[in-house]
């Protein structure tokens, strides 16, 4: 190949968190590395999770060969139920990444060509290119880095990694491979700058486990045990936790036990069948003998935990005694609704002991020194910082400059701004569109913009505003509902029937606690999911519903 050009378009991924996608091209050839989603910005009101906006793809130009997978992280995988069935390309993953992603196609009934990537330093090849895969530990299993090797040499997209020297499954981060490539010669290292704001370096997945089993045998009542949902060595050490301390095991949470059921099936998670309990039959086990994981620790109303602290899950109550351990962290954005759920766990009488109170939590994700070891040991000709907010792609940058990378050789470029790299320089190409997609509540309705999707709603459904009168001091509604309708009412469906829909919310609402309606927030996602629903099963139709809540 005659002078090759290496060009990099960020679909994702790069200037936010999550929603990671990345294309490599050399001439017109590309390859796919990850296809996240994310969640909407505060004020994106019915929108669950965003996807890369793929439409610039066809005016590239590009024959793109497939898809690489690093991991199985929501923020890498959770796009593919969208976009794979319409690229219709084949994909590569280590195994527990292929089987997290074979469940999501599975759901969206789409039959995906699905391919082992080994990690044995065997190289892959996927159209023109090589591509080789060298496990990293990660707060996932079977998490890799991966090298593409080009004429010009090395391009490593490192993922989401950290250098773990005690990993839970014994998989260490395979610092020679990253090394003996640095020898070969790297042409551009592109590497995860999530943790570029922090000092030192991450502290071992392991470290958590004599904390957890602490906290567990000095509890009295039950235990539960929030975290994310897809960190199963996390969830391995809960689980070693409450069979040291004679405690049963239940899982909470449909993506919980879905990522449980896959993991043991692969013999990557230990627990024993006689000492799982199915989470809705745990009336008669003792309080001091129970150890619940739930899903939830980011607040999420609807998961399991936002339920269980409200009373609203059935046949589990919490009580004095009881304790609520968050082994997480908080996102950025969710202080405020995770403060909430505290005062709700609270109020049951339990107690909570989260991250800043002990060491419950450690990040997945490589600190400073662990990004200049990368750095140190692949010894890059060009540096590109991706996955982090502007502020992280800076300081990861900075970081090369003090590790010996000349500042000319590095380069920032956000989303939608291409990178075009010769043996000669790396700069800046032509922008391209890379925004993002809209999905809705529903899971399947895309909507690429949001006005777009309030024009469309308003045209087809109609909408209908709630208005309810509540007394937050005491919890109670005070009054009658109104309900206003836009573009619903027809000749079959009159103002009556939303007068009875009014009595019939009102009935709905005085079955709620005092402190559910005295939570304004709760109040109106109460409101807003009981019209949605009334509207589908009495009108089969889904107008757009606005609740407003008038406090006294």
């Amino acid at each position: 190949m005659a002078n090759p050009v290496v060009r990099c378009f960020p679909f994702g991924g790069v200037g936010e968190f999550g929603k990671n996608m990345m294309v490599y091209a050399i001439d017109d050839d590309a390859l796919i590395l990850d296809c996240g989603m994310g969640f909407p910005e505060p004020g994106q009101h019915g929108i669950n999770i965003t996807i890369p906006d793929i439409s610039a793809l066809d005016a590239l130009g590009l024959n793109i060969h497939g898809i690489v997978l690093t991991h199985g992280h929501e923020d890498h995988i959770g796009g593919l139920p969208f976009i794979l069935p319409r690229l219709k390309l084949p994909a590569w993953g280590t195994p527990i990444t292929l089987a997290l992603i074979k469940n999501k196609m599975e759901e969206v009934k789409f039959k995906a060509d699905l391919h082992p990537l080994p990690e044995d330093g065997t190289l892959t090849q996927i159209g023109p290119f090589q591509v080789e895969a060298i496990p990293v530990t990660h707060s996932i299993m079977d998490a890799v880095s991966v090298a593409i090797h080009t004429p010009l040499g090395a391009i490593i997209h490192t993922g989401d990694f950290k250098f773990d020297p005690s990993p839970i499954d014994g998989r260490c981060t395979e610092l020679h491979r990253f090394s003996r490539l640095g020898d070969q010669g790297v042409l551009l290292l592109c590497s995860d700058s999530t943790n570029a704001t922090r000092t030192g370096s991450s502290d071992s997945e392991r470290s958590v486990g004599a904390p957890l089993k602490q906290a567990v045998s000095q509890c009295t009542g039950k235990v539960i045990v929030s975290t994310f949902s897809s960190n199963m060595f996390r969830i391995q050490q809960i689980v070693d936790a409450a069979l040291a301390c004679g405690r049963k095991v239940a899982f909470a949470g449909r993506s919980l036990e879905k990522n449980v059921e896959i993991t043991k099936l692969m013999g990557r998670l230990n627990l024993p069948d006689s000492q799982v309990v199915n989470v809705r039959a745990t009336e008669n086990i003792p309080d001091n003998e129970l150890l619940i994981i739930a899903t939830g620790s980011q607040g999420e109303w609807r998961a399991a935990l936002s339920r269980i602290a409200q009373n609203n899950f059935p046949k589990l109550r919490l009580g004095v005694g009881d304790l609520v351990i968050f082994s997480s962290s908080s996102i950025p954005g969710n202080e405020r609704v995770i403060a909430g759920l505290f005062n709700h766990i609270y109020r049951r009488g339990a107690r909570v002991l989260h991250a800043g109170q002990a060491h419950l939590h450690v990040s997945g994700h490589a600190n400073a020194h662990e990004l200049k070891t990368m750095i140190q040991l692949t010894r890059p000709k060009y540096m590109y910082p991706v996955h982090g907010e502007y502020r992280n792609l800076v300081e990861h940058q900075q970081l090369a400059v003090k590790t010996n990378v000349v500042f000319e050789n590095t380069i920032i470029a956000e989303n939608g701004q291409s990178v075009v790299v010769t043996n000669e320089q790396i700069k800046h190409g032509p922008s391209f569109h890379a925004g993002a997609v809209f999905v809705d509540d529903s899971g399947r309705d895309e909507v690429n913009h949001a006005v777009l999707k309030d024009r469309r709603a308003l045209a087809d459904e109609g909408m209908i505003t709630a208005i309810v009168l509540i007394d937050q001091n005491e919890g109670r509604v005070l009054g009658e509902p109104e309900l206003l309708t836009r573009g619903v009412l027809n000749s079959e469906v009159s103002e009556a029937v939303f007068d009875e829909a009014a009595a019939s919310l009102r009935i709905h609402l005085e079955t709620l606690s005092q402190e559910t309606l005295a939570d304004m927030d709760a109040a109106r996602e109460e409101v807003r999911l009981w019209i949605r629903r009334w509207c589908k099963r009495k009108l089969g139709r889904r107008p757009m519903v606005v609740t407003t809540i008038l406090e006294v």
